[in-house]
């Protein structure tokens, strides 16, 4: 144990918050006793035992001098988000009851422990491992037609009617993405009846064969170990270990979030502390850092109308430069870890068993940019073992295995719409895919981009190694290796687009590369080849001697550079490197790995940084001229309707340009004497505005909200809705420009019931008519655009939809454009030591090809200035130009220069 400068305190479980708590002999017996005196520089041990607290510090720390909570002589002690139940009345039969005088909502959030072990909501099936799916009920038939939705299963027949009346139902409907839950509204003749799924498009109706299980019932409660709560009665219903009385055992329910609230501090460090029943944070704060932890049974929301990405977030990593690291995760509805902010470490951790939700919320979760993921081993999740929304990042040496044990169509690793803006993948194993259908390795989904992947070993995946499906950019695959199914494939989502992509030194043992796009770079990779494995079966992939795959490769700057005069092998492994080994390592070698994450620097990545504005904002792009702003959009539904009129390429961002304004970014990192290719999604557009952005509003009822009060999401996107008959939206200040500039008004829609009627009118509620939306058929798959035409008319006006009819909808954005007519956009580059490079682009739409600049460096010369302008109009009857959109911006090497 480290000797710390500073005051030391000491906290037991015999100890007295009246106590000074500064010897052993006299200690606190609150940790939140001591976290209120502590400076920087203090240290806290802590001796054995259980303390229900959460622990928030009044002061930081300071760099050289943090504040530490440190488990006294490497003593267990546990931190616990739940109060005992000590008193219990028979209900029936084996089955307790326990007032419960603290407010657990209506269970959703609850968890409960017998013994510190994890109990199980009732359910039926009486599921031992929720990871385990043939534990699962199974759907024998299924209707799915509004407004009667419901689930036949031949075992359910053994239950009288009504017995089911009144529970939850949980089921990985349809396609089997993830798992949804809504309330049983009737039981009758083995048919569950039962309310809506939130998603529920056609591909999510539910179908023979889904998994399910019924929960939130006492009906369900016949099974050591498993507990029901009723709301009403704030009653906890338990059948405790081996069927006995609950008093011969200790029974916790979750009362606290938090085992350790570290929001806003800076410089606190926690070691050896476990958590059971809460979660630890780290939002708004920076320099922290958990350490030699074990968290078990973090949080939990499982609810009726389960969202696709869950709600929790497991251990909240955000703020910045924060790090766990050694520690053990396991036992979590949803996220494990989530990380988010700037620069934030999860280093050597085993994180396991989670995700029982079955959610897009997978086992790590990051957003926000610069983190790093190192040498962790991420095992059994109910669907995918990393994901996110994130940016410059580094997942490196992790063993990720046993993945999407409950889902289907899916990877071990599953990015989707986003630009990942040079994040780099390597020195990974990824196996044992558990999906038995669309079952993937490393998953890279239509609308990704920014992503380089090498050093991988991917095996035992039951359909293919990877998928890129396209649009996808600014990708680079070296030196992989792939076993079992050794296959690489991509389709076409949208856009046969694979701009910036390179794929080179890859091992393909039993396989090939499938439907490869266009714009990309190919070559040097082996297919149909023994590789020689040392012992591909215990899974050790490196290469022997006379492996006929050595000395095959190509040079790749940053990947290969440990060569030494002869030409590179192909595969993960090179031979006579080094034989790495990824996963964590509590023994030996965990403190040897401090250092790790480190950016390698690969010649072929694009020099843009955000160049699909993905971060929300413009930096660090500047604003030369004018006011350009970012806008919102979901490409990945609406482009799947034809792209005109969406204003976003792909992902959900892009920047608008008006007339005379200019964006620039400068780069750095260029070769001299080098050819370079600029290139940019840019296309012509209207005036853009989101539904949530109204200025006045009036519902009849109440529009569906998100638990904190922000506006619900659907698909990806906020939206206002469910509208209804006689409810409206008001946008104040839109420009309409000189007459007739605009044509055509489109509003983005979902959900919807006919028959249905949006009018639009200027400046008043009953003000002038200039066109309407009419819609008598439902609709309710992706959001789509559904158009009117617009009166002839200028100027500035207030904008009101009124809506009107027997149905109903969900609005997501309005935007007016024009049919004919496309703006002028210029994209320049300067400061390369040459003349000044330009390319005028007129396109009124997306295009798979992008507008694309070629400039060479000069000698010496390392940067250039990029920019893109929007000049105004081509005059078409003296009709001013549009807004410029622009997305999907990068620059690498010349193609033909690989």
């Amino acid at each position: 144990m480290e000797e710390m400068k500073g005051n030391h305190y000491y906290v037991a479980i015999n100890g007295d918050d009246s106590n000074d708590g500064i010897t052993e002999q006299s200690p606190f017996r609150t940790i939140s006793q001591a976290a209120q005196r502590m400076e920087a520089g203090d240290t806290c041990y802590i001796r054995e035992g259980t303390y229900r607290e959460t622990i928030i510090p009044t002061n930081s720390g300071k760099d050289g001098a943090p504040i530490r909570f440190e488990a006294f002589q490497r003593e267990r002690v546990v931190v616990s988000g739940c109060d005992e139940i000590t008193e219990w009345m028979p209900h029936k039969g084996s089955v307790y009851k326990g007032k419960v005088t603290w407010d657990l909502l209506d269970g959703s959030g609850n968890l409960v422990f017998f013994d510190e072990e994890l109990g199980m909501e009732a359910q039926w099936p009486s599921l031992k491992d929720r990871l385990d799916k043939s534990q699962y009920a199974v759907v024998d038939a299924a209707t799915n037609e509004y407004p009667t939705y419901t689930l036949y299963d031949e075992d359910l027949k053994a239950f009288p009617d009504g017995h089911w009346d009144g529970a939850m139902v949980a089921c990985v409907n349809g396609v089997s993405y993830f798992m949804s839950t809504a309330r049983v509204t009737g039981f009758e003749a083995g048919t569950l009846y039962h309310d809506q799924w939130v998603s529920s498009a056609e591909h999510y109706r539910t179908q023979p064969g889904n998994l399910y299980f019924i929960t939130r019932t006492l009906q369900a409660l016949d099974t050591e170990k498993e507990w029901y709560y009723n709301a009403d009665e704030r009653m906890l219903y338990i059948i405790a270990p081996g069927g006995g009385h609950p008093s011969s055992h200790t029974v916790e329910a979750k009362r606290r979030d938090y085992a350790f609230d570290l929001r806003n501090k800076q410089h606190i460090q926690i070691i050896g502390v476990d958590c059971r029943g809460a979660s630890m944070t780290t939002k708004g704060a920076s320099h922290c850092q958990i350490r030699k932890s074990r968290m078990y049974g973090l949080d939990r929301s499982f609810g009726y109308r389960q969202t696709i990405y869950g709600r929790t977030h497991g251990i909240e990593l955000g703020g910045s430069d924060n790090l766990i690291r050694d520690c053990e995760i396991s036992h979590f509805e949803g996220i494990g870890v989530y990380v988010s902010d700037e620069r934030n470490a999860v280093m050597n951790c085993y994180i396991h068993d989670g995700n029982f939700e079955a959610s897009y919320a997978s086992m790590i979760w990051l957003t926000g940019s610069e983190h790093k993921v190192s040498r962790c081993t991420i095992t059994r999740g109910g669907r995918t073992s990393i994901s996110g929304v994130f940016a410059r990042s580094v997942i490196e040496y992790c063993d990720v295995s046993f993945a999407n044990a409950l889902t289907k169509d899916s990877g071990m690793i599953y990015l989707f719409n986003h630009d990942f803006d040079n994040t780099q993948i390597h020195h990974n194993w990824l196996h044992d895919n558990l999906s038995d259908h669309l079952s993937f390795g490393f998953y890279m989904d239509a609308w990704t981009s920014g992503v380089s992947f090498f050093r991988n070993v991917i095996w035992n995946i039951p359909e293919r190694g990877m998928v890129l499906n396209r649009p996808i950019q600014r990708t680079l695959i070296y030196n992989n290796t792939f076993y079992r199914k050794a296959i690489a494939d991509s389709s076409v989502f949208c856009f046969d687009d694979m701009y910036g992509t390179h794929m080179a030194n890859n091992l393909f043992a039993d396989g090939e590369i499938r439907r490869w796009g266009n714009h990309s770079v190919v070559s040097h990779n082996r297919f149909d080849v023994e590789p020689c494995f040392v012992d591909a079966e215990r899974g050790d992939f490196r290469l022997r001697p006379e492996s006929p795959v050595i000395g095959k490769g190509t040079f790749v700057a940053g990947v290969t550079d440990n060569h030494t005069g002869e030409a590179p092998d192909v595969g993960a492994y090179e031979w006579g490197g080094e034989g790495w080994i990824p996963g964590h390592d509590f023994g030996s070698r965990q403190e040897s790995k401090e250092t790790g994450g480190k950016v390698i620097a690969l010649d072929h990545e694009s020099r843009i940084r955000n160049g699909g504005f993905e971060t929300g904002a413009l930096a660090p792009w500047r604003k030369a001229t004018g006011s350009p702003r970012i806008v919102f959009e979901c490409a990945w539904d609406y482009s799947r309707n034809g792209a005109y009129p969406s204003v976003v390429r792909s992902n959900k961002y892009a920047a608008v340009l008006h007339t005379g304004d200019r964006i620039e970014q400068f780069i750095e990192g260029l070769k001299p004497n080098t050819t370079y290719m600029f290139y940019a999604g840019i296309k012509s557009g209207g005036e853009y505005r989101l539904a949530t952005e109204h200025s006045e509003r009036s519902s009849s009822g109440l529009w569906d909200k998100e638990p904190d009060g922000n506006w619900a999401i659907y698909r990806d996107v906020r939206y206002v809705g469910p509208w209804k008959s006689e409810e409206w939206l008001k946008f104040s200040d839109i420009d309409f420009g000189s007459l007739g500039k605009y044509d055509v008004l489109s509003i983005g829609l979902n959900k919807m019931i006919g028959p249905v009627t949006i009018e639009v009118r200027i400046d008043r509620l009953n003000g002038e008519l200039i066109g309407a939306v009419v819609q008598k058929t439902d609709y309710n798959a992706t959001w789509n655009y559904f158009g009117t035409p617009l009166s002839l008319i200028g100027g500035v006006h207030d904008v009101y939809l009124v809506f009107s009819g027997e149905g109903q909808c969900l609005v997501h954005n309005l935007v007016i454009h024009n049919s004919f007519r496309a703006a002028t956009a210029r994209m320049s580059v300067s400061g390369h030591d040459a003349e000044e490079v330009q390319l005028t682009v007129n396109r009124w739409n997306w295009e798979s090809t992008m507008s694309e600049l070629y400039f060479t460096t000069g000698e010496g010369r390392t940067s250039a200035t990029v920019a893109i302008e929007n000049l105004g109009g081509q005059t078409v009857m003296g009709l001013p130009g549009h807004n410029i959109y622009v997305d999907d911006c990068g620059l690498w090497i010349k193609p033909q220069q690989i």
